[in-house]
């Protein structure tokens, strides 16, 4: 089922939500209560990449230059405060979702041929294919090395479940790509494998380390899911209307690369049968000039694809909410609802 459907929750009860916090919520913010753990975090993946072998320790220099925003390790480590974590594992929990999520940036940048991550030449670039492959690999399975060394019986089924969901996920990209008859369904699917699966993770992981009861494990689970999802709805309208200063990316990419987002699929689903064709001439381009993106931009726009996928977003913020409704007031609940904010107030 597509998210908000059958559902009360509307992109308008989510405005007073919103409201509540500053316009520029930025992610520092929401960090600012795990900022000393998240600098921890940093230190631990650093050591991650200490090797006899040069070429480990030469490819980390760069690879650290180009790592995220730690958004997951910070989901994971505000959800742990709910509890009473231990806190080194805690913070080697955090550092090993931020690993994971950094092999896949590795995977992404390799078969989509990318150049560039954060304005950084990408490990592809700089080196080659086959390396940036090794890499990620490398990545994944030393984290799950090291997580069996640490003794962490309830954490391991959780990221080996996950790992294998984005491993299905990166087929069903491959599978997509290029495909102008993708389905929001499908296009749900992939989101829900490859991006919110990880998401998700960085929440169960934290309220387990946290000692939480089965019922609340499952309220974080279904946080993570929805914040992944409306996350990912927001990052790819993005692509076509944002800033890369905002999203870590270049925009306008998703076309370039043969991916097919849901703002085009629902234009494509929704546009009068004369623009459908010629958005699908305009998709399938190898050349877009600009007026050639300010037509498709005006499709998306007349055919509701713009206020569709706001809407989606908003109603998956609605549903990240909900989940951890019932959960007590804390500080650490409140820069949860924050992240919410950050992921879908940048299209409000």
């Amino acid at each position: 089922m597509l998210p908000g459907k059958g559902s009360s929750l509307s992109p308008s009860n989510l405005e007073s939500f919103l409201q509540s916090y500053k316009a520029d919520t930025q992610l520092q913010e929401i960090q600012e209560p795990v900022r000393a753990e998240l600098d921890e975090v940093e230190a631990l993946i650093h050591r991650f990449f200490e090797s006899d072998i040069h070429l480990i320790r030469g490819i980390s220099r760069q690879l650290l230059g180009v790592m995220g925003k730690k958004f997951r390790p910070t989901l994971l480590l505000l959800v742990s405060h709910v509890g009473a974590p231990r806190r080194d594992d805690a913070l080697f929990g955090a550092a090993v979702i931020e690993l994971i999520h950094t092999a896949t940036l590795i995977h992404d940048d390799t078969i989509d041929r990318s150049a560039l991550r954060r304005g950084l030449p990408t490990i592809n670039a700089l080196y080659n294919d086959l390396v940036a492959t090794i890499l990620g690999d490398y990545i994944y399975t030393k984290a799950f090395n090291e997580l069996l060394e640490r003794n962490l019986p309830q954490v391991v089924p959780v990221v080996a479940r996950t790992t294998y969901r984005m491993s299905i996920g990166e087929m069903l990209q491959l599978q997509q790509k290029h495909d102008l008859n993708v389905t929001a369904e499908e296009y749900f699917q992939l989101v829900d494998e490859k991006t919110a699966s990880l998401m998700a993770a960085s929440t169960e992981v934290g309220a387990l380390l946290a000692g939480l009861g089965d019922e609340r494990v499952l309220r974080y689970r279904r946080f993570g899911q929805a914040l992944g999802r409306a996350y990912q709805v927001t990052d790819d309208l993005f692509d076509f209307l944002g800033s890369p200063d905002v999203i870590g990316k270049g925009v306008q990419s998703d076309l370039a690369e043969g991916t097919f987002t849901l703002p085009l699929i629902h234009a494509l689903a929704h546009a009068p049968a004369k623009e459908r064709s010629r958005l699908r001439d305009l998709a399938v381009s190898k050349d877009l000039q600009a007026d050639d993106w300010r037509t498709l931009l005006k499709i998306l726009e007349t055919s509701g694809a713009i206020a569709h996928c706001r809407e989606q977003a908003c109603a998956l913020a609605e549903e990240a909410l909900a989940a951890i409704e019932e959960e007590p007031a804390s500080p650490w609940k409140k820069a949860l609802e924050r992240a919410v904010a950050y992921a879908v107030q940048r299209i409000h």
